[in-house]
């Protein structure tokens, strides 16, 4: 899996495309989980066309289907070196209180990390922190990942700020507000 990242991360070098890594495999960066189930890539939504052609050069696309209560602006798969890749452009969940949506940019991208020799640019997890309260069935991640925030401290608090700025389920704003303090 690592080597199949690298290799996207080597053709996306110097073609100035926002991306970043999230979902299993960026906990996994931080040790909150051992296996990762593939490779979760979001995206700049300006950037979606020419980072789906880099994508396209180099895997096979899958069936994308963009069910409730997914509302991602553009969502596709591919399947690269045998592993699975989601990419992600305006990421968006609709839950009872609204539609989240985590616009990636700049800002969204925390830290870099160097795999057989490509910087990979990596989300954050107090955004993942966020997606995985709304995502279905993935609430144990969100509580994996605040322990790690409770343990390590939250990095980037202004992120978890913002979020809170969106409408939330009372118990994520809950949760949220909690770790700020």
């Amino acid at each position: 899996m690592l080597h199949t990242l690298s290799f996207i991360g080597d053709r996306l070098e110097r073609r100035n495309i926002t991306w970043g890594v999230g979902g299993s495999l960026l906990l996994s960066f931080y040790k909150i989980i051992d296996k990762p189930n593939d490779i979760d890539i979001l995206v700049d939504e300006t950037n979606v066309i020419r980072l789906n052609e880099v994508m396209l050069s180099m895997g096979k696309p899958k069936e994308a289907l963009n069910l409730n209560p997914y509302h991602t602006k553009d969502f596709s798969k591919y399947k690269i070196n045998g592993v699975d890749i989601d990419v992600m452009g305006g990421f968006a969940i609709k839950h009872e209180k609204g539609i989240y949506k985590l616009s990636l940019n700049q800002d969204s991208i925390v830290t870099h990390k160097n795999i057989n020799g490509v910087d990979i640019p990596l989300c954050s997890l107090e955004d993942w922190y966020i997606l995985y309260w709304l995502i279905p069935n993935k609430q144990e991640k969100a509580l994996l990942i605040e322990r790690y925030l409770r343990n390590n401290g939250v990095a980037y608090p202004q992120l978890l700020e913002e979020a809170l700025k969106q409408p939330l389920p009372i118990e994520v704003k809950d949760s949220v507000t909690k770790l700020l303090i």
